[in-house]
């Protein structure tokens, strides 16, 4: 089970190259679509690659074990498929659905291997493939149309806890091993103990990246589904439906204002009052005449402005008869008010 040291260090040293690469692509301000970009993607696919040939030829795992009881060195290599399908999701050469298959793959080994180590028992999503051309048979997502079932609220609540859980967990681990990495900079507190915990930590956080990775995935596979067959004419696109036309328009008093206004404004255009309203009642935006009054309308009816001040008068004078606590509080304060301010005072500003 023990490789050779001149294999082993050959291997470290491979692996090594592969993770700072990772690291630096994932941390990269270039476009994901640069030739820069992506041809680092793939140089760093090479190395991972390679370092999982090493890994399966040199026979370091054996699922009866846990991982306790493997060497610190062998620790991170659990990491490669992870680190396979983070970069495999980042190539923009070749079929997408190609791309999400590899990817789902890699993340599920990588969650299948730390499950069967003792790292935690985590629900590992299943494969979701594309469903082909001419298959009846099908996942249920793809026969199911979206909204078409009841959702089962109990689930959606378990799994959003579950997320939140993990979103924290997953916060606490980076912080460690943030705090670990400074530490095994330096040589005088570097030791095994202290790389072991590093490498824990950097699994564990990549659990939950698997995880929210494949999520993703799945629900990408149901969109490269629903694309395949619109393309193909198997389903209608939802028709679009059409936004409400707006208009800058000019609001005029009267027909005269309107005329005035039109001979300078050609390129707007210009309505009454009554026009305007008219219009909008047409467009659904105001009710129809007699359904509300405007602000203008009850102003130019004295009889009704007198019927709402004595509504308010009486209003008022019922708080009063039934003790209204903030009416009375109310009127005491601006009796106290009075009592201190003269009638007159108060902003005297350009007055003289």
């Amino acid at each position: 089970m023990t490789a050779p040291d001149k294999n082993e260090e050959s291997l470290s040293e491979m692996f090594d190259r592969g993770l700072g690469l990772q690291e630096e692509i994932e941390n990269s301000p270039e476009p994901s679509n640069s030739p820069e970009y992506q041809n680092k993607v793939k140089k760093g696919i090479l190395i991972l690659e390679d370092a999982t040939r090493f890994v399966s030829s040199l026979d370091l795992f054996s699922r009866n074990e846990n991982y306790k009881e493997l060497e610190t060195s062998h620790l991170k290599y659990f990491l490669l498929p992870v680190l396979l399908a983070d970069l495999n999701s980042r190539l923009t050469e070749g079929e997408r659905e190609n791309i999400v298959e590899i990817c789902q793959i890699y993340y599920i080994d990588f969650l299948t291997r730390t499950n069967d180590y003792g790292f935690g028992d985590v629900r590992i999503p299943v494969l979701k493939t594309m469903k082909k051309e001419g298959d009846q048979e099908g996942s249920e997502d793809h026969q199911t149309k979206p909204g078409s079932r009841i959702p089962d609220l109990n689930k959606m609540n378990s799994e959003r806890e579950e997320k939140m859980a993990r979103f924290r967990e997953k916060k606490e681990v980076e912080l460690e091993i943030k705090r670990l990495k400074e530490l095994v900079i330096d040589p005088a507190s570097r030791d095994d103990d202290l790389i072991r915990n590093l490498q824990i930590n950097m699994i564990k956080r990549f659990r939950s990246i698997a995880l929210e990775e494949l999520d993703s995935l799945h629900m990408e596979i149901d969109i490269l589904h629903h694309r395949r067959e619109l393309r193909a004419g198997r389903v209608e696109a939802e028709p679009v439906k059409p936004a409400r036309p707006l208009q800058p328009i000019i609001i005029t008093k009267d027909k005269l204002q309107k005329e005035m206004y039109g001979l300078g404004y050609p390129s707007l255009p210009v309505l009454s009052v009554d026009e305007f309203y008219d219009q909008r009642v047409k467009e659904g935006w105001f009710p129809p005449t007699g359904q509300g009054k405007s602000l203008q309308d009850t102003a130019l009816n004295p009889e009704e402005i007198a019927v709402l001040e004595n509504e308010r008068i009486r209003e008022e004078e019922e708080k009063e008869e039934n003790d209204d606590i903030q009416e009375l509080e109310k009127k005491r304060a601006f009796d106290d008010w009075k009592d201190e301010h003269r009638r007159g005072e108060g902003n005297r500003k350009n007055m003289g």
